[in-house]
């Protein structure tokens, strides 16, 4: 490769200074002469996570001759930083001498993720080829649900007796901390069931003869195997912990999950919870497939469409109800309305305690305390909304009747009473889908967040319009 195009090269990875724009283009020129040395110059400045970033943006070519070309560290580095789907695809491009490089030089849990990819032939062939301990230990953590406290924990820990000295712990410390990051401490019984935890201040702030019983946190905070994440990344926020003990059912001390994997999680659960709300769900970035994504997105709006067909068959239904066609025409004017208004109600209601579910709210998990805080608003939304779908249709009517849209036979003044006092119902009937339904599913083991899309809005459009004809039908005739 030329010395110019090196130069480029460092000049685009050197520092925080230069855009990752700058790195893309040096790294693509990098790639077109396909020297593995250049390449692993070039990108040994850059972190981890730009380089994942880099990735992310390149063609599939591009990308299957970053990894061919980067030496086995880099790779396991910039792998560890990158996106459920990019990682499945990262994998797919490597053979398997390369993983099996690649795996050995990384922590159990991310190896494990990357395990999680392959296929059980694949897998079982690459840990034949390392370390019998670390082979178990990935094994171990396969074993776990993906989304469990087992399924992101590291065994990576530091444990000792709580006889040992603090001078003990500190030389115990510096020798664990060349392979895994040491945020606590952790004594145990004889028998390896968790007992305390000693900060990294506390063995600083002692002497050296300290006996760490003297000195830990009896009875910490843990989480079990079997914990869903979320509930793990609740239980660190909650306690502003950098990482949390994981014990199997009979207490024992297994592993921790730390504060960066938590990060992570964070993340999932939020666009998991977003992908909810509008439709469709995370699977989808997890295939390359159109047609798969087309499949997933398709379930919810053929179920909206149908939901909304219903409240036409509704409209339709109530035609012969009223006195006369021009009344009944006069208040299919308002139905948008009273759909848009009672949807985006429900949606607001339920958007708020799907997401205090979410972090574990305690308070927000009492249905009671639900209402006791929901209903004051609904009662001052409800009438403020309804006085003034009663004044838009006052005056809207009239110019209306101007352009001779709307018979004149029509009473401005009922209309004007059937639009407000609709409107007071939907939005009151919102409210309680709104509160009622991601209750509901969390009770019957579903993501309450699926309560706040399609469900929500199709639900509320059916109510909505047949509250509005119900109350138009009794004060129009």
């Amino acid at each position: 490769m030329s010395s110019a195009i090196v130069s480029g090269i460092r000049k685009g990875c050197a520092g925080m200074e230069h855009s990752l724009e700058q790195t893309l283009q040096s790294i693509r020129a990098a790639l077109e002469e396909s020297m593995p040395e250049t390449l692993a110059a070039a990108v040994a400045d850059i972190h981890p996570a730009d380089l994942a970033e880099v990735y992310e943006v390149l063609n599939d070519e591009e990308r299957s001759q970053l990894v061919f070309l980067l030496p086995a560290q880099v790779t396991a580095a910039m792998i560890v930083e990158l996106d459920e789907a990019e990682l499945s695809e990262a994998v797919e491009d490597l053979d398997a001498e390369a993983l099996t490089e690649i795996v050995t030089g990384m922590a159990p849990d991310d190896a494990a993720d990357v395990l999680g990819e392959l296929t059980e032939e694949q897998r079982e062939g690459i840990l034949d080829q390392i370390l019998e301990e670390q082979s178990e230990q990935i094994e171990k953590l396969l074993e776990y649900d993906e989304e469990s406290a087992g399924g992101i924990m590291t065994p990576d820990l530091v444990v000792m007796d709580e006889n040992a000295t603090v001078g003990e712990a500190v030389e115990e410390i510096r020798r664990a901390s060349e392979g895994a990051t040491v945020h606590y401490l952790y004594t145990c019984s004889p028998d390896g069931k968790l007992v305390g935890v000693v900060s990294l201040r506390s063995l600083v702030e002692h002497r050296h003869v300290t006996l760490l019983a003297d000195i830990s946190e009896r009875d910490p905070v843990s989480v079990k195997v079997n914990d869903d994440q979320e509930y793990v990344a609740n239980q660190i926020r909650k306690y502003d912990i950098m990482a949390i003990p994981v014990v199997d059912e009979s207490g024992v001390l297994v592993g921790q999950v730390t504060y960066d994997d938590v990060m992570d999680v964070a993340e999932e659960e939020a666009a998991e919870d977003l992908y909810y709300m509008a439709g469709t769900n995370a699977s989808e970035l997890e295939e390359t497939s159109a047609a798969h994504a087309a499949l997933v997105r398709l379930r919810w709006l053929l179920a909206c469409m149908i939901g909304a067909a219903t409240s036409g068959a509704i409209m339709a239904l109530c035609n012969r109800s009223f006195a006369s066609e021009s009344i009944y025409e006069a208040m299919v004017i308002f139905v948008p309305m009273m759909g848009a208004m009672g949807g985006n109600s429900g949606i607001q209601i339920s958007t708020i305690l799907v997401r205090s579910l979410a972090t574990g709210d305690l308070a927000s998990t009492r249905v009671r305390k639900a209402i006791a805080r929901e209903l004051p608003i609904t009662l001052i939304m409800a009438p403020v909304c309804g006085v003034v779908a009663s004044l838009i249709t006052a005056i809207g009517v009239p110019l209306l009747k101007h352009f001779d849209h709307i018979s004149q036979s029509v009473s401005v003044v009922r209309l004007s009473l059937s639009s407000g006092v609709g409107m007071i119902a939907a939005i009151a009937t919102a409210s309680v889908l709104g509160m009622s339904l991601p209750y509901l599913f969390r009770r019957i083991g579903v993501d309450p967040a699926i309560a706040s899309g399609p469900i929500v809005t199709t639900t509320n459009d059916i109510v909505s319009v047949t509250v509005f004809f119900m109350v138009g039908m009794l004060l129009m005739n």
